[in-house]
């Protein structure tokens, strides 16, 4: 189990060694929970931080001392209810989960399973988990055990894997533009297609936005509205997108396209873009309240309004 390092001190040694340039400092991944008031981010070197969402002061820091490279991609996700964080990491776990009531950790994804890195992970309301690593999707609870392991028939690596809010079904995408659905019980596929993207392979990121609608992102390239039946596009725009999240019910999607963020309606319609200072690649959470959290320079992550892009609070490393 790697060290857990408590406020203070958390921010004193990550701040060290991320001015004697010792570790990477893209931000890759953040999260929010309103449960528990924190804000989460995972950077490039894979170390990960944790805030009180309030005072945006720092509680607890992870992998202080991570490598320069990672096998995982660097992600960090709170469950439904706030009460696990889980990330990425290297050694002999690669997913491992935290509580936020007493810190106990969970070995989720041991080394032995990884023969190709973690893309993505998506937590269920019932604390089970959908891994995605190389071409195969594994079904984790919470106690790291795995229920089932599918691999798709593909030469692409799979980018993102996302539950339909009744969690009955899921929804793959690969860096070939490979989108599939499946049935989450009998492993049956429900649907696939895929989406135009040339000759070049890129990051899918999809995510149901509702009941009814399916957004994909092709990274640096594009956003589509999809038929959640078919999965054939209805609508792409052009799109700068590294990252997207979305308001309640899908109604508004807010995309990161430095050094934008671009606003598009449920329809895909770009209604509006917030230009902001910073220009770099990073993530995108709704944060609730009218409010998304995105990177910001200096490894640091804001809150901004979701209708100016004004700041409203900064975490500081």
């Amino acid at each position: 189990m790697k060290r857990v390092w408590f406020a203070g001190a958390a921010a004193t040694i990550f701040a060290m060694q991320m001015t004697a340039g010792e570790l990477q400092r893209d931000v890759l991944s953040i999260d929010y929970t309103k449960e528990k008031g924190l804000a989460a981010a995972a950077y490039r070197g894979g170390q990960v931080v944790v805030w009180d969402f309030e005072s945006g002061r720092v509680k607890n820091a992870y992998n202080a001392s991570a490598p320069r490279s990672t096998l995982n991609l660097p992600l960090v996700h709170f469950s439904a209810d706030g009460r696990r964080l889980a990330f990425t990491q290297e050694g002999d776990a690669g997913l491992v989960s935290y509580s936020t009531d007493n810190g106990a950790s969970t070995v989720l994804v041991p080394h032995r399973l990884l023969v190709k890195g973690i893309t993505a992970f998506s937590w269920s309301q019932a604390d089970s988990m959908l891994v995605a690593i190389g071409r195969d999707i594994f079904l984790i609870d919470v106690q790291g055990h795995t229920q089932w392991q599918r691999r798709l028939e593909t030469r692409a690596i799979i980018t993102d894997v996302a539950w339909h809010p009744s969690e009955k079904y899921y929804t793959v995408a690969t860096d070939g533009g490979e989108l599939s659905t499946w049935e989450t019980a009998s492993g049956r596929l429900v649907a696939s297609s895929k989406l135009e993207m040339g000759a070049r392979s890129a990051a899918v990121k999809v995510a149901w936005t509702s009941e009814d609608s399916l957004i994909a992102t092709v990274h640096g390239a594009s956003l589509a509205v999809l038929d959640p039946e078919t999965l054939k596009p209805k609508k792409t725009t052009a799109c700068n997108c590294v990252d997207f999240t979305w308001s309640p019910g899908g109604k508004e999607i807010f995309a990161w396209a430095p050094p934008n963020i671009s606003v598009f309606s449920e329809a895909g319609q770009r209604t509006r873009e917030m230009r902001t200072p910073f220009d770099g690649e990073g993530p995108i959470a709704w944060a609730g309240e009218g409010r998304v959290l995105t990177a910001f320079s200096d490894s640091a992550v804001v809150l901004r309004d979701a209708r100016s892009g004004k700041i409203i609070r900064t975490f500081a490393p």
